[in-house]
């Protein structure tokens, strides 16, 4: 059976937060899918606690029945700084993103692009996952999901718009003016209240409330709640249901 199945080319997928990891699986001849997981937990502010989680979840998908062609990383964190292209000195990464984060000597940081934006993202990677995924692989095609989420918005639409993207205790908020990032900012939440209150703070902040500019909120539950609190306070509500998967892949 091990023998037949390591026949199968698949592409794997794998999104890694601090709250949860999921993974896909597609056929590599006819691109459909062939299983779809998620692994949930409390949040793990320690980086050394998520390659277990990344281990667990390729267990569940019996990855080593596969023969695995192009794996594709994602994952989020906070150890970021976006830089415009204009400003970007190529080693001088560490002078960005000294602001943001605090860096050791031996800090490694590297550099996606979104390039409708004309944008560097200079971000530290997980070190330790990427090794682990390049030794068991042999190649690894990774990003920071801000960079994947960013780039397919404006894929998309890169018009004026307000988003605000809800998924397991954990809210980005992204302002586009002008074919440019006006805001983008990462958050912690508990309640609707806390997620309403982030909105109303960031465009009161970036003068935006008065402004007939689509707010898309991206939720995978609590939809018709999201849309009647936020329909009390703000216009032009569109709640965007999203299932995980299509929202970064």
């Amino acid at each position: 059976m091990l023998k037949q199945n390591k026949l199968i080319k698949v592409y794997l997928d794998l999104v890694l937060t601090p709250t949860f990891v999921y993974t896909q699986l597609k056929d590599y001849n006819s691109g459909k899918i062939i299983q779809r997981e998620r692994l949930d937990y409390e949040k793990l502010s320690d980086p050394s606690s998520l390659l277990p989680k990344i281990e667990k979840i390729l267990e569940i998908i019996n990855i080593d029945l596969y023969d695995v062609v192009e794996p594709k990383f994602v994952f989020d964190n906070n150890y970021y700084i976006f830089v415009p292209y204009s400003l970007y000195i190529k080693g001088k990464e560490k002078t960005f993103l000294k602001f943001n984060v605090g860096l050791e000597s031996d800090d490694y940081i590297t550099t996606d692009n979104i390039e409708k934006l004309s944008i560097h993202n200079l971000y530290l990677p997980y070190v330790n996952i990427n090794n682990y995924l390049i030794e068991k692989f042999k190649k690894l095609e990774f990003y920071h999901y801000n960079t994947v989420l960013i780039n397919k918005i404006v894929s998309i639409n890169n018009s004026d718009s307000f988003h605000c993207f809800i998924e397991n205790g954990g809210l980005k908020i992204l302002i586009i003016e002008n074919g440019e990032i006006l805001f983008f900012n990462s958050y912690s939440y508990k309640t609707l209240d806390d997620i309403l209150y982030y909105t109303l703070v960031a465009m009161k902040d970036k003068s935006f409330k008065n402004k007939n500019v689509p707010i898309n909120i991206h939720a995978n539950k609590k939809i018709e709640e999201i849309k009647v609190k936020f329909n009390g306070f703000l216009k032009n509500i569109s709640v965007v249901k999203n299932n995980d998967f299509t929202q970064v892949l």
